[in-house]
């Protein structure tokens, strides 16, 4: 009896055998891909770089808050290349969206700087009760 696909066709079996082979590379690179996508250094890494672009988000907002009515950036996108062009890591152009801020009421501003100056005498506090044990 001949093997036959379901569509009727007859196969040999070179091409069953590429056809495994073919299958066979696909799940190892799901597997590699699963494995990499798991692995708890990469977590961590990735982790890592979004709290960084967070706290960059943050501390430009807050520059921007207290310079009063500066730019800020509403949205950021990484910009494609031409088509046939050769890519290298980090060439990538991002593309930044900017709003301006109207001037902020003085209550805030004087709220600004007491919580920064509550939280420095804090660390203060704190840096020297360490050193005195």
């Amino acid at each position: 009896m001949e093997d036959r696909d379901p569509a009727g066709a007859r196969r040999d079996p070179a091409s069953v055998q590429a056809e495994i082979e073919r299958t066979q590379q696909r799940l190892a690179w799901a597997i590699d891909e699963i494995s990499d996508r798991t692995n708890p250094r990469n977590v961590a890494r990735r982790s890592w770089d979004q709290v960084r672009q967070t706290g960059a988000y943050l501390a430009e907002e807050a520059r921007a808050l207290v310079v009063g009515g500066g730019a800020v950036r509403v949205e950021s996108h990484v910009e494609e290349p031409p088509e046939g062009s050769i890519r290298l890591k980090g060439d990538e152009e991002v593309v930044s969206t900017y709003t301006t801020r109207g001037q902020l009421p003085p209550e805030v501003v004087l709220l600004g700087i007491g919580v920064g100056v509550v939280a420095a005498v804090g660390v203060i506090a704190m840096v020297r009760r360490r050193r005195k044990r």
